[in-house]
Order: structure tokens, then sequence, then C-alpha cells
């Protein structure tokens, strides 16, 4: 297996295990959690556009994931002050406390998967090759 393959595999797979631990612990989904961590780092001022720079889908998949967020009651827009086209994103209360208790969950799978050495070392290399990548894919 070269590098691509064993990176895609682990990705995949280190996802869908704290997905599933999440869920069964009954949080919200690892999809759900990255974007409410997105909307929570922009502040009062996230934007759809916000969630799908980050995470890397389109504007109309991060609509979708935010529309599901303010059904749940997790999210809610407000007004841009001088785009009529666009709105903020802010976490409620309840998307606060959703965020905070399945961090922690995620943050406890994670200490039982990862090797925090390996982990460290992995983080470093990733932070170079990303910023060889945002390189690359700027021209």
């Amino acid at each position: 297996m070269d590098f691509f393959e064993a990176l895609i595999r682990y990705e995949v797979g280190l996802w869908n295990a704290v997905d599933g631990a999440l869920r069964e612990r009954g949080h919200v989904s690892a999809a759900q959690h990255h974007a409410l961590t997105i909307i929570d780092r922009h502040g009062e001022t996230g934007r759809v556009l916000d969630v799908s720079a980050e995470i890397g889908i389109t504007v109309g998949a991060a609509s979708k994931l935010v529309d599901r967020l303010e059904r749940a009651g997790l999210v809610e827009r407000r007004p841009h002050p001088t785009d009529g086209r666009s709105s903020y994103i802010a976490l409620t209360a309840l998307g606060a406390a959703s965020l905070r208790d399945a961090t922690v969950a995620r943050n406890e799978v994670l200490a039982e998967l990862l090797d925090p050495e390996a982990a460290a070392t992995v983080h470093a290399g990733l932070a170079v090759l990303q910023e060889r990548l945002d390189g690359v894919t700027a021209r």
C-alpha cells in the first residue's frame, strides 16, 4: 500500500470510529461536530462559506449541513448587516453544550485509539504537507 492509500484508509477508519463512538454515546455526528467547531471558532460572524472552505465541501453541501444543525436547534442564522445574500451563523446554547460534550467524548475516543507520540509526529508532518498543498493549489 502506498502513502496515499494508507493515509486515506487511516483517515476513513479513524473518522468512522469517532463517528460511531459519538453516535453510540448520544452525541452529534463527527460531521456535525466538525461544523460546530468551525462555527464556534468564527464566533458571531461565521458563515456557510467558512464551513465550506474549512471542511473542503461545496457551499451547497455546507448549506445543507448548516440547515440540519439549525433544524436541530444547534445553530441560528442572523442576517448579515451589509450583504443581503449572506447570513451569519452562531451556536445556540444547545449547540455550545452539544459541542462541549461531544468534544469531551471525541477526545476520550481519540485517547483510546491514538498513540500520543505517533499522533504528534504525524500532526507535525501533516502540517508540512498541508502547507505545501496550500501553496500548490493557490497558484
